[in-house]
């Protein structure tokens, strides 16, 4: 009873063994017949067990001793020497990413713009054709739309015809001056006939040679003549005044003949410049009037970038600076400058700018709209659309 109370732990350590270890004491007991006490076969054996455990090497969960050192404390030590690498890599590095990250300035703030033309009427009349459907793509000068030219063609004849007759005018009271003109030499040559009379007859009448009844018709012949000088005269300056009144007369006639024309040139509205037709809103047959809006033409030959940074982004950047322009769209990086810098804050634009003298501010930061132009010759193909969204990373110097 002592003996197995005694043993009590090593039949628990024979209990933790694994079916092969039990096989093996088991086998071990078979084959030494001579041991009489099974307790002490089945001790030994579990002896030789424990000797074979504790000469196994080191796993994962096992102990060491004292004079091979742990594997944590091993995991320990390269975690704090790669600590402390990285450490030094990132205190080398450090200041280059500080340099590079101060060397731009960069938003996403930012997207193309362009010239957007409204195309409208000048006139009223019936479109008869319409040569573009939305998104087409135009050249500088072509046709759009047509409007029907009849009324305007009539209006340009019969300019044509009162500027006709306003010339003739004109030359009729050039006329009438070279006859009036005419008549004063005609007039001026009977004066002086008649001047000459009176004076002889003055003489001749001192010495009592002629009657005094003859030297009064002579007399009052040579006034007469006299009038009719200064009447021919008057004459001619008022065929002049007619020759100036009938000469504007054909200047107005000539003023609506060039109107009429123009309202007939009007009856075709061409492409303002390259770009893409778009937002139509006119249809064939429709009655329009003048100043009304028909499409939109957006221009592809001029395009620019509006990038709006925070004020505090500015203090760097002059005009000038390079500038790197990703496209969202694309995925593509193109170069360009600094065109100029805005005069003010886009809220100094808005149709209600803030008050701040009111008593209701609120410090933000503003943004001011860059204008980045593109190198030339990057978008040949005219692939880059008002709109589209991009990143611009200005270099400053």
């Amino acid at each position: 009873m002592d003996n197995s109370i005694g043993n009590n732990g090593e039949m628990q350590f024979a209990n933790g063994q694994s079916s092969r270890d039990l096989r093996t004491s088991s086998a071990n007991l078979h084959e030494r017949p001579d041991l009489s006490d099974p307790l002490e076969a089945l001790r030994r054996d579990s002896d030789e067990v424990l000797e074979r455990r504790i000469e196994l090497p080191d796993g994962p969960g096992r102990k060491s001793g004292p004079s091979g050192g742990s594997p944590w404390s091993r995991r320990i030590t390269k975690r704090v020497v790669l600590l402390v690498l990285l450490v030094l890599a990132v205190g080398a590095v450090s200041p280059f990413a500080w340099n590079y990250l101060q060397s731009y300035e960069s938003t996403d703030d930012a997207q193309i713009d362009g010239h957007i033309d409204p195309l409208s009427s000048r006139i009223d009349g019936t479109v008869i054709r319409v040569h573009v459907e939305d998104n087409d793509r135009v050249k500088a000068g072509e046709l759009l739309v047509e409007i029907d030219p009849r009324d305007y063609e009539v209006a340009v004849a019969q300019a044509g015809a009162r500027l006709q007759l306003a010339v003739a005018q004109v030359a009729s009271a050039k006329q009438d001056y070279a006859a009036a003109q005419a008549n004063i030499r005609e007039n001026d040559a009977d004066n002086f006939r008649a001047q000459r009379d009176a004076h002889r007859y003055a003489a001749l009448l001192d010495q009592q040679v002629v009657a005094q009844n003859e030297y009064d018709q002579y007399t009052a012949t040579a006034r007469v003549d006299a009038a009719k000088v200064d009447s021919a005269r008057e004459a001619s300056g008022a065929a002049l005044k007619t020759i100036a009144a009938r000469q504007a007369d054909a200047d107005a006639a000539k003023a609506a003949l060039d109107q009429a024309l123009l309202n007939l040139s009007y009856t075709k509205i061409y492409a303002p410049a390259n770009g893409i037709a778009g937002r139509r809103t006119v249809e064939l047959g429709a009655r329009i009037e003048p100043g009304q809006t028909l499409m939109f033409v957006t221009e592809t030959d001029e395009i620019w970038v509006t990038a709006d940074f925070k004020e505090t982004q500015l203090a760097r950047m002059h005009r000038g600076e390079k500038v790197t322009i990703h496209v969202d769209t694309f995925g593509r990086n193109y170069p360009g400058y600094v065109r100029n810098l805005p005069g003010a804050s886009g809220d100094r634009f808005s149709l209600l700018p803030a008050e701040n003298a009111t008593g209701n501010y609120v410090k933000v930061v503003q943004r001011l709209p860059v204008r980045i132009e593109f190198d030339p010759g990057q978008d040949l193909e005219h692939l880059l659309h008002p709109g589209m969204s991009v990143e611009p990373k200005v270099w400053l110097r």
